[in-house]
């Protein structure tokens, strides 16, 4: 019988600072190195909702309370409020109450409720709302025109009983109780090689009454991922099922472009996809097609994007997000390459990751780092420039966000 593990207790996590706290120099960790043994009681399958979400230069979060809150740029939609605004302060958006879920692609917005209801709203042009928007009108009296906007949150009306969803830079996907799982938007495999076809609502991808949880793939080829209770994994790559094997349950998945990540129940990560700025974190050809162990970390309880949480509550990560430091190579083009794992935070009582740059603490703070496109680290303190234009304590150190998951 299927089951979704909802009950499983919430390891919570996001956040920015006001107050800056310095990052200990603890060096290189070197591959191979550290505790390999395999936990005690396995891991269990994480079907914990995602409290965090960052777009392209917006973010948006879900409270204990079930409240949404957003914060960032917001010219077309993407805060939720009514309004085409930038706001760096976090603040609730109105009515939206009794949600468990969050999800973003580049320029929109998936929330989910307790109900089984999915959530909306952001830019429309490429189908990844799930229905027609409302539009925003622009133009002279005699020309009225409407840019694809949905400035409030809308129910997508051909969902029901949905117990996780994602999405990709334009597309978003929803499972519901029965196994079965919905796709709309535009820009992945599934549906189309043609990057211009557009699915404007739902449609049926694939039935798994043993999935518990899909996974978005960003964009490319990999365009998304089903986990399901028995530890099994199967992913879409270029509208083909591909099944990778372990040498034990997966418990999570994570995808991004070039990037795949798997966590076991035994604490240990694998990697597969590109390798150009240290993705795989370890010295490795430039391309695995097959799952690759990440001998560098252990006894791991979760994974996002280059990043992982162990046991002890330390923060590590790995590739070009990982921040310019002594550890990395030079690769050209101004890029730099982080091809071990590093510890970012080690002395907080952190107990969840999201979006490779936040982390919470348990009694709700949140810390955030790298860059802060929009405003959307949330702490009202902007940094002005781009990535490659900030400094090395803006790249990687952690600041106290103005938003808590409490």
């Amino acid at each position: 019988m299927r089951y979704v593990l909802y009950g499983l207790s919430a390891l919570l996590v996001s956040g920015c600072i006001r107050s800056v706290y310095e990052v200990p120099v603890l060096g290189r960790v070197v591959a191979g190195q550290g505790d390999t043994r395999p936990f005690e009681q396995p891991l269990p399958i994480n079907t914990q909702p995602k409290r965090l979400a960052l777009g392209s230069d917006f973010a948006i979060g879900l409270k204990e309370d079930g409240t949404v809150w957003s914060w960032g740029s917001g010219s077309k939609g993407e805060l939720g409020t009514g309004k085409q605004e930038n706001r760096e302060i976090p603040q609730a958006i109105p009515n939206m109450t009794n949600f468990l879920e969050v999800a973003v692609g580049s320029e929109h917005v998936l929330a989910l409720r307790k109900d089984g209801t999915v959530w909306s709203w952001g830019d429309n042009k490429k189908g990844a709302l799930g229905y027609k928007e409302e539009g925003v009108p622009y133009g002279p009296p005699n020309d009225i025109r409407f840019r694809p906007h949905q400035l409030t949150p809308k129910q997508i009306p051909e969902l029901k009983d949905v117990v996780s969803i994602a999405t990709g830079s334009y597309y978003s996907l929803a499972l519901d109780k029965e196994g079965r799982v919905w796709g709309w938007g535009s820009g992945f495999f599934t549906f189309s090689v043609d990057e211009k076809f557009k699915q404007p609502t739902p449609k049926l991808i694939i039935q798994d009454e043993r999935a518990v949880k899909v996974i978005g793939g960003g964009g490319g080829a990999y365009s998304y991922g089903l986990l399901r209770n028995t530890g099994e994994v199967k992913l879409s790559f270029a509208g083909k099922l591909l099944e990778p094997k372990f040498d034990a349950p997966v418990v999570d998945v994570v995808m991004i472009p070039g990037n795949s990540y798997f966590l076991l129940n035994t604490g240990r990560v694998y990697a597969l996809g590109s390798n150009s700025k240290g993705g795989l974190a370890q010295r490795a050809k430039a391309q695995y097609e097959t799952p690759l162990l990440i001998n560098a970390l252990s006894r791991i309880i979760k994974i996002d994007n280059f990043t992982a949480l162990d046991e002890k509550g330390r923060v590590w990560q790995w590739g070009g997000i990982a921040g310019i430091s002594i550890d990395q190579i030079f690769t050209g083009n101004n890029q730099y390459a982080q091809y071990y794992p590093k510890i970012l935070l080690n002395n907080k009582k952190i107990v969840d990751i999201y979006c490779c740059t936040m982390a919470f603490e348990e009694d709700g703070t949140v810390w955030a780092w790298s860059n802060d496109t929009g405003g959307r680290r949330g702490d009202a303190k902007p940094v002005k420039g781009s990535m490659r234009e900030q400094t090395h304590q803006h790249w990687t150190t952690p600041v106290r966000s103005l938003w808590t998951w409490k």
